[in-house]
Parts: structure tokens; sequence; C-alpha cells
């Protein structure tokens, strides 16, 4: 197994690098209105949480779904719903379960920080030569393919 290990810390440590000039390399105005508003990492996992599932949340499946406590995902979305990213609402068929939904702005933050990222791979795309990009694309298909990956992204792009 210490091939394997040593495979994994080589992608590890190449993917951080690769992540790390990413995130340095970015221009994206939508991450200055997050650092305005002063989120909370837990605070911007929850907008998108929220944002990816098909149905109002319950707090529980909010805090199931970013790792964090009822207590922590509560605090976070009272926070988005202070700034008025969120609504809380009860549960029609049980009064005890709050459901969460964003508001328009929260998802127009939502949808703007997506398309920054996007934006971002994207002149990363373009800085890659043809060799490199196609490369890069036929190695993330098998990975794309994932269940757990399809399931989040509607399949590969690639």
């Amino acid at each position: 197994m210490k091939g394997t290990s040593s495979s994994a810390d080589r992608l590890a440590e190449g993917l951080f690098a690769l992540f790390t000039y990413l995130k340095a390399s970015s221009r994206d105005d939508a991450f200055q209105r997050v650092m305005e508003l002063d989120l909370s990492m837990s605070q911007v996992r929850t907008l998108f949480f929220v944002e990816s599932v098909p149905h109002d949340p319950a707090l529980h499946e909010v805090a199931g779904g970013i790792g964090l406590s009822v207590a922590a995902a509560g605090r976070a979305a009272d926070a988005l719903v202070r700034i008025g990213l969120a609504e809380r609402h009860e549960d029609p068929s049980d009064r005890r379960v709050k459901r969460i939904t964003l508001t328009p702005a929260g998802r127009d933050l939502v949808e703007r920080l997506t398309l920054a990222h996007r934006e971002d791979l994207r002149r990363f795309a373009e800085s890659l030569t043809e060799t490199e990009r196609a490369a890069l694309a036929d190695a993330l298909v098998p990975v794309l393919n994932r269940p757990e990956i399809r399931a989040l992204t509607n399949g590969p792009s690639c």
C-alpha cells in the first residue's frame, strides 16, 4: 500500500498547488461582496447547500449536509436571515421543523459566486496549451463519472 499512499500524496500535493494558484489568480468581484458582508465559511456553505437541494431543507438537513451541529447551522442560518440572504419558515406539516430558503438576494449571490468561479476556471483553461487542455479534460472524465460527483454536477462536461 506504500505506492498508493505515495501516489495519493503526490496527487494531493498537485491538487493543492493547483487550487492555491487558482485562488491566488482569481479576479473575482463576487468574493469582495462576501468579504463586505462579513460572511463566515459556514454561512457561505449554508448558502450553497440550500441552493443545491431540490426543496427547502430543514435545519437538521442543512447541518448534516455541511457537517455542522444543528445549533451551529441554526446560527449560520439566523445570520443569513438577519442580512436578508435567507428566510426561515415552519414546515407546513410539522411546525416544529424550520425550513430554510434563499431570498432573491441570496440566490443572486450564489449565482454570482458560481459564475465567478466558472470565469476564473475558463481563464485558467485558456492559459493552457491545447495539448494540456485535452490531457486535463481526458484525465477528468473518469473522476467526473463517479456517481457522487455526477449527482452534484449533472454529469461530466469535459
